[in-house]
C-alpha cells in the first residue's frame, strides 16, 4: 500500500514555493533536512511514540536534484510501523503529480522517553525504595522490555539480578518480594463459610504474596498446599 506523505501546512508550503521559484526549468533539491521531515512524519505516523520523543538521522544520503514543480513524497516500503534502531525507507519524489525518482534512505530512529532509574547500586533479592529510585529522560531504543514510568511500579519491589547505578528498570528487573522462605513459623489459616480456624505450620518453600506454596502442619505431620497472604499467613482450604 502505498502511503501519500503530507509533511505539514508550513513545511509543505515552504517546499512548493521553492520549486515553484526556482522555475520550470530549474532544478529542486531534495536534501537530507527535507528527507528527514518526510521521514519523521511517517515515523510519527505509523507508531505510538509522540513527536518531542522521537530523534530521526538521515544518514549516508547524496541531495537528489528533481525538475522545478509543485513536490510530493511517498513511502513506499515499509508500509506497516517501524521500530527504533537502523531503518531503510523507499521513497518515490513526484513532481506535479508525475513520479521523478526512486531513492533508498537510511535512517536512525531513536526514542526517549522519561523511565524509571536506579540512584544505587541493587543486589539480586534487594528490596527497592523509592529513595533508590529516580525518574529520568532517556534513551529507550535498545530495550527489550517494557521500562517503568513511575517510581511507585517499583518501590516496594524485589530485584531479581544485580543491577547497576544509573541503570533504566525494566519489567524483566523486578519482581514481587519474597516473603516466605523454606522451614518459617507462618500460621495456617483455615477458612469455610463463617468458620476461621488458625493453626500453627512451617513453610516446605519459600514464596510471595499471591503464591501457592506447600506448607506442613507440625501436629500431623501432614503437607498441605496454600496461598501466601501476608509474611505470617498462609491460607489452606
Amino acid at each position: 500500500m502505498r502511503v501519500v506523505i503530507v509533511i505539514g501546512a508550513i513545511a509543505l508550503a515552504s517546499v512548493l514555493m521553492s520549486a515553484r521559484g526556482a522555475g520550470a526549468n530549474q532544478e529542486f533539491q531534495f536534501t537530507v533536512q527535507k528527507a528527514e521531515a518526510v521521514l519523521k512524519q511517517y515515523v510519527l505516523r505509523n507508531s505510538p511514540w509522540q513527536p518531542g520523543n522521537v530523534d530521526l538521522r538521515v544518514v549516508g544520503f547524496t541531495p537528489v536534484a528533481l525538475p522545478g514543480g509543485p513536490v510530493a513524497f511517498r513511502v513506499l516500503k515499509p508500509s506497516n510501523g517501524v521500530t527504533p534502531g537502523t531503518a531503510n525507507f523507499l521513497l518515490a519524489l513526484d513532481v506535479a503529480g508525475k513520479e521523478q525518482k526512486r531513492v533508498w534512505i537510511r535512517a536512525e530512529i531513536r526514542v526517549f522517553e522519561d523511565v524509571v532509574v536506579s540512584s544505587a547500586p541493587l543486589a539480586a533479592r534487594d528490596l527497592i525504595y523509592a529513595k533508590d529510585l529516580r525518574v529520568e529522560r532517556r534513551d529507550v531504543s535498545s530495550l527489550h522490555f517494557r521500562p517503568f514510568k513511575r517510581i511507585e511500579e517499583v518501590a516496594g519491589q524485589q530485584a531479581v539480578r544485580t543491577i547497576d547505578i544509573n541503570a533504566i528498570l525494566t519489567e524483566n528487573a523486578v519482581d514481587r518480594p519474597t516473603l516466605m522462605r523454606r522451614g518459617v513459623p507462618v500460621t495456617l489459616l483455615y477458612e469455610t463459610g463463617s468458620l476461621r480456624v488458625e493453626t500453627p505450620g512451617l513453610t516446605a518453600e519459600p514464596g510471595k504474596i499471591g503464591d501457592a506454596i506447600q506448607v506442613k502442619n507440625p501436629t500431623s505431620g501432614k503437607l498441605l498446599r496454600g496461598i501466601v497472604i501476608d509474611e505470617r499467613t498462609v491460607r489452606v482450604n
